[in-house]
């Protein structure tokens, strides 16, 4: 019985095994994928392509993608705005600097997390309650060449910082502890 099954595996029509190759490679990211995207778009398929072949990072100047073949691609993010990501944590946490979508993990997945954001002048930019990505970080938008305090609350805790959008500056903060 274990080797009819084996043999009936083995006799794939030629149709299908082209079917099933072609939906394969449809399947896996592709430089062509990020022609003409907005940054937004491509940090969204930076997002969906963690666990694949695909290194993914931002910048302070664009998103950043490196395909297994070898081929690098880039989307330069806008010239008056920047992203930051943000992983908030009570646990665990990672050290880092530059935010890789292909690998960096967050303790608190999929969690509301109010974010309230001010500028230096004490403008309030953000004031909303977001989600938390799979991989546990929060991306803010935010208009570069700025210093801002960040107010994070979550699971009844909290924790203010301090962002920057400079040149140079961080992409991935991971040390915001709530508290």
């Amino acid at each position: 019985m274990q080797k009819q099954t084996l043999l009936t595996i083995g006799f794939i029509p030629l149709s299908s095994l082209a079917l099933a190759l072609a939906l394969a490679q449809s399947s896996s990211p592709l430089p062509d994928q990020l022609k003409g995207v907005s940054p937004l778009k491509a940090m969204q398929l930076a997002n969906s392509w963690k666990g694949t072949a695909v290194k993914s990072f931002v910048d302070d100047s664009a998103v950043q993608f490196t395909f297994p073949d070898g081929r690098q691609q880039s989307v330069p993010l806008p010239a008056k705005q920047m992203v930051i990501a943000i992983a908030p944590y009570v646990n665990q946490t990672h050290p880092c600097k530059t935010h890789f979508m292909s690998g960096c993990q967050g303790e608190l997945v999929n969690t509301p997390v109010k974010v309230q954001v001010t500028n230096a002048a004490g403008k309030t930019v953000i004031n909303r309650t977001v989600k938390t990505l799979p991989n546990g970080f929060l991306e803010l938008w935010l208009d570069r060449n700025q210093t801002y305090n960040v107010t994070l609350s979550a699971q009844g805790r909290s924790v203010k910082g301090q962002l920057q959008t400079l040149k140079g500056s961080d992409t991935c903060v991971t040390t915001l502890r709530l508290q």
